[in-house]
């Protein structure tokens, strides 16, 4: 049991270097300090501050009426709207693209040692279950492809010996 233990506790430390790792390469995306650690509602804050602005440009250009939900729909629709064109302009940039590949290349890294554990794992738990292996049931196939060709190799030297001593019968 301990080796599961171990195991999990090594799976979440390579989860929580490549999170922190990630949450690094966004903050110096961003342009801030990697060092300090970032104050979570300094992201949330910019778009809180523009939804009540929102619904304040809302209040003041449109009379409150008891359809609320008609309200809602609009502040959802600019909502929306802004958030689609800021993040349409930040997906464009450079920057981002190499973010979103070193995020990618980090996860990637930290997948590797998973995928490969968690390959054993089901090798060993099918080897319990005297179930085949992935790559037993890929062997057998590849066993029965040669097998398939030699054979039909071997009709096709049969076929061209009997076409052989019909020709020399009607001869």
């Amino acid at each position: 049991m301990t080796d599961v233990s171990a195991a999990s506790q090594q799976l979440f430390d390579m989860w929580k270097k490549q999170m922190d790792e990630g949450a690094q390469a966004w903050t110096r995306l961003l342009g801030q300090n990697p060092t300090p650690t970032p104050d979570p509602l300094s992201f949330w804050k910019p778009a809180m501050e523009h939804g009540l602005q929102t619904w304040a440009r809302i209040f003041a250009t449109t009379p409150v009426s008891p359809d609320l939900m008609a309200q809602w729909k609009q502040f959802l629709d600019q909502t929306i709207e802004a958030w689609s064109k800021a993040l349409g302009q930040v997906m464009t940039t450079d920057a981002y693209a190499r973010a979103m590949g070193k995020s990618l290349e980090q996860w990637l890294a930290s997948y590797a040692p998973v995928k490969k554990q968690a390959e054993q794992s089901i090798d060993a738990a099918l080897q319990a279950l005297n179930l085949p292996s992935r790559a037993q049931v890929t062997s057998l196939a590849k066993q029965l492809v040669d097998l398939e060709e030699r054979l039909d190799r071997f009709e096709d030297g049969i076929a061209a010996v009997l076409r052989r001593l019909e020709g020399g019968k009607a001869g």
